[in-house]
C-alpha cells in the first residue's frame, strides 16, 4: 500500500469518530464520509503499521442504507457523522457495534441486547449547546492587547478537533441555542470581544454554552470568559433578548399557519462563568449572574428539575424519559430496598426511583450539583432520598460503617466510566442488583468484564440502548447485573 495510490474498499463499521471502517490489502483503513455496505474508490492518505487512511474519490456502489445528509455543514462539522445513513440503518449499527465489544470480553457469547428504543423525530432534541468561538491568528499589540486578525467564527468543531465550523443552523440543536449563537456574533462585532487563543493564551471569550427548558421553555445563557468582566454587558442583555424575541415571533408566525398551539420561549438566566483554566474545554465554579436567576427550571419524568450552570442534565429529554422507565424496569423496585445512585448529578434518576423504593442515597463528586440535587428533591416533595457529596468510592464505605447497605446500587458515569477503586468496592457492598448506565460502549464493556467476570458473583441480565445522541455513534446503554 502506498500513499496518494487508488483503491477499491468495502466498508463493514464505522469508528467512533464516525469513519467508515473496511480493509485494503488486508490493513484495516478509515474513511470519513462512507458507511456499511458502501463500495468505493480511495486514495491513500496515511499508513501507519496496522492501519491507513484515505479519503473518497468515488462511491461506486452506495450502500442500500446510504441517504442524503440533510445537514448543510455535515462534511465539515463533526457533531453528526451518521447523518448520511438512514435513522433505522443507524439504530441497527449501534446494537451491532455494542454486540460486537461484549463478544470481544465473552467470547461470542455475550448476552441478548434488547431492542435499541429509538426516536420517533429525531431532530432539533438537545436542550444543551456548547459553542466554541474563533478569531482566526490572534495580533498581540505592543501594549499587550490582542485583536482579532479575521471574523470570529462562532459555531462546533470540524471533524478533526481542530478548526471552528460556522454554524448558522444545526439540525439537533434547540431554536433558542441557535438564536443565541447569532447574538453573540453581532455582541463580539459589537464590541470587539476578544477571543481567546490557545497559544498564545490571551484573549477573553472561550465558549458559549445555552441550555433550554424543552418543557418549561426557560433559556439560560452561560458565556465562559477568561478575566473577570465582559464589555457593555447590557448590550449583551439586549441582544440575547432581542434573539428570543424574535424566535417568538416565529413560534407566532407557526401559530398563524398551523393552529397548532405553542409556548413561547423566556430568556431566564444570563450568567458569566469566570475561567481562567490552561484548558478550555473546562469551566470553572466560578459563576456570575449577570440578569434573572441562576438556575432555570424544567419539568421531565413526571418531575421538577431546577438546572444551574454546572448542572448535569441529559441532553435529550424525549429520550431521558424511556432511559429513567428503562433503570426503573431493570430495577423492579418492590418499595423495600435502599438504592445507592451514584455520579447522581442533579438527581434525576435517584428522584425517578424514589416513589418506589424504601430510600435513596445519591453520591456526587461535584458540590454545586449536590446542593442541586436536594433542592430538587425539596420541589418534588421527596422526604425518602439524601445527596451527598464526595466520592462515591469513599461515600459508600462511610455508609457501611453507619450500616446503610445497599440492596441495589445505580452508576451512571460521565464516558469514562468508573474507576477501579469504585467498582471495587460496589462488589463489596455486594448489592442484590447493580443497574449500569453508560454513554460509552468501550469503558462500558471495561468495567463489565470486573463487574461480570468469571470470577464475579454478578452476571449480566439484561441489557438495552437507548439513543440519546441521533445522527452519532454514541447512544446510552443500560445493563441489569443480578447474582449467579
Amino acid at each position: 500500500m502506498e500513499l496518494k495510490q487508488h483503491y477499491q474498499i468495502e466498508i463493514f463499521d464505522v469508528s467512533t469518530s464516525g469513519e467508515g471502517i473496511g480493509r485494503v490489502e488486508g490493513v484495516v483503513t478509515f474513511v470519513p464520509g462512507l458507511i456499511p455496505g458502501d463500495v468505493a474508490t480511495v486514495e491513500i492518505t496515511e499508513v501507519k503499521k496496522n492501519l491507513a487512511k484515505g479519503k473518497i474519490v468515488s462511491i461506486d456502489n452506495p450502500s442500500a442504507d446510504r441517504c442524503e445528509a440533510p445537514c448543510p455543514y455535515f462534511e465539515k462539522c463533526g457533531g453528526c457523522t451518521l447523518q448520511n445513513m438512514s435513522y433505522e440503518a443507524q439504530l441497527r449499527l449501534k446494537d451491532k457495534q455494542l454486540k460486537d465489544k461484549l463478544d470481544r470480553i465473552y467470547g461470542g457469547e455475550a448476552p441478548e441486547i434488547e431492542p435499541i428504543i429509538g426516536m420517533d423525530d429525531p431532530w432539533h432534541y438537545r436542550n444543551k449547546g456548547v459553542f466554541s468561538v474563533y478569531a482566526g491568528k490572534a495580533i498581540v499589540n505592543k501594549d499587550g492587547s490582542v485583536r482579532n486578525a479575521e471574523r470570529p467564527r462562532v459555531g462546533f468543531f470540524d471533524g478533526k478537533g481542530r478548526n471552528i465550523v460556522e454554524a448558522k443552523e444545526c439540525l439537533i440543536q434547540s431554536g433558542p441555542a441557535m438564536a443565541a449563537a447569532e447574538a453573540l456574533r453581532e455582541y463580539i462585532k459589537q464590541t470587539g470581544f476578544t477571543i481567546y487563543d490557545e497559544k498564545t493564551k490571551k484573549g477573553r471569550l472561550r465558549q458559549m454554552i445555552v441550555r433550554s427548558g424543552f418543557e418549561s421553555r426557560e433559556v439560560m445563557v452561560v458565556l465562559v470568559v477568561n478575566g473577570k468582566k465582559v464589555p457593555k454587558p447590557e448590550l449583551l442583555a439586549d441582544l440575547m433578548f432581542s434573539a428570543i424575541d424574535t424566535l417568538n415571533d416565529e413560534v407566532e408566525a407557526r401559530y398563524n399557519e398551523t393552529g397548532v398551539p405553542e409556548e413561547w420561549y423566556e430568556l431566564k438566566s444570563l450568567i458569566i462563568n469566570h475561567n481562567s483554566n490552561r484548558n478550555l474545554g473546562e469551566i470553572s465554579t466560578a459563576t456570575e449572574v449577570i440578569y434573572g436567576a441562576p438556575v432555570i427550571k424544567d419539568w421531565a419524568a413526571g418531575l421538577e428539575f431546577e438546572i444551574s450552570a454546572l448542572s448535569f442534565y441529559q441532553v435529550n429529554p424525549v429520550q431521558m424519559d424511556k432511559l429513567y422507565a428503562t433503570v426503573l424496569e431493570f430495577a423492579d423496585l418492590k418499595g423495600d430496598e435502599t438504592v445507592f445512585d451514584l455520579y447522581c448529578g442533579v438527581g434525576t434518576i435517584g428522584l425517578y426511583c424514589a416513589s418506589k423504593a424504601k430510600y435513596v442515597w445519591g453520591i456526587e463528586s461535584v458540590k454545586s450539583a449536590v446542593i442541586d440535587a436536594n433542592r430538587n428533591a425539596v420541589i418534588n416533595g421527596l422526604v425518602n432520598i439524601q445527596f451527598i457529596n464526595g466520592k462515591a468510592e469513599e461515600k459508600i464505605f462511610e455508609l457501611e460503617e453507619k450500616e446503610i447497605i445497599p440492596d441495589l446500587v445505580i452508576m451512571d458515569p460521565p464516558r469514562a466510566g468508573c474507576k477501579p477503586e469504585l467498582l471495587e468496592a460496589v462488589l463489596k457492598a455486594s448489592p442484590e442488583k447493580i443497574v449500569y448506565v453508560s454513554c460509552d460502549a468501550g469503558t462500558l464493556t471495561r468495567d463489565l468484564k470486573i463487574l461480570a467476570g468469571e470470577d464475579s458473583v454478578y452476571k449480566i441480565n439484561r441489557i438495552r440502548q437507548v439513543d440519546q445522541f441521533c445522527h452519532s455513534t454514541h447512544t446510552e446503554t443500560v445493563v441489569l447485573l443480578t447474582k449467579k
